[in-house]
């Protein structure tokens, strides 16, 4: 996967958990939950949060080594 592919799919997935986490600490708010802040509010938040983590950490990781690129062999040419 190229570097920009990985950013791309990193950004993603920091919105996907982004998503998640305002969900579930609006849930009450936006009537799909308890109008208390209930465990299953904390988890989604939590989880929203770990998500959105993962999601930053793959825009910013960069391989220690270069990734191979694809050179065409004498028999392809």
């Amino acid at each position: 996967m190229d570097a920009q592919t990985r950013k791309l799919v990193g950004w993603v997935i920091v919105a996907i958990g982004v998503i998640v986490a305002l969900l579930g600490a609006f849930a009450g708010v936006i009537g799909i939950g308890d109008d208390d802040f209930g465990g299953l509010q904390i988890a989604a938040v939590i989880i929203g949060v770990v998500v959105a983590a993962v999601g930053y950490a793959l825009t910013r990781w960069r391989p220690s080594v270069a990734e191979p690129t694809s050179t065409p062999s004498p028999s392809e040419t």
